[in-house]
């Protein structure tokens, strides 16, 4: 027998399986009749409690993250500008917003000037 085989030192152990990325759902089943009920009765409570945001208050949010897109714009190209790139890549220059959050998951429901957690990445093309 040599030295180190797996009848001296014992089985070895099973290998072990390691799953990355996305994985299986817990379940795929729809939701019950009484799932639905419960569902009914808080989108009841959150309107009669105010939480859910108006059609004003969704526009709003909307105008406020187009403005701030088009401050971050001008600030990126100004940026760039002062120093010292070309026109060329001044004019590249540029910006994303990203929300995230509630907001990006699109949940209107939130109290009455409730935040949009916002992410500006700018980049030079």
């Amino acid at each position: 027998m040599s030295i180190g085989s797996s009848s001296e030192m014992g089985s070895a152990p099973p290998p072990t399986s390691t799953q990355y990325g996305i994985t299986k759902p817990i379940s795929t089943a729809g939701p019950t009749e009484v799932d639905l009920k419960r569902t009914a009765e808080l989108e009841r409570l959150l309107v009669d409690a105010g939480l859910y945001a108006s059609k004003e208050e969704s526009t709003k949010r909307e105008e406020v993250l187009q403005e701030l897109d088009n401050i971050v714009k001008n600030w990126v190209k100004q940026l760039t500008r002062q120093r010292g790139f070309s026109d060329q890549m001044v004019e590249k220059a540029n910006d994303v917003i990203f929300t995230f959050g509630f907001y990006r998951l699109g949940w209107q429901v939130h109290g009455p000037g409730a935040d949009v957690d916002t992410l500006c990445w700018t980049f030079l093309c």
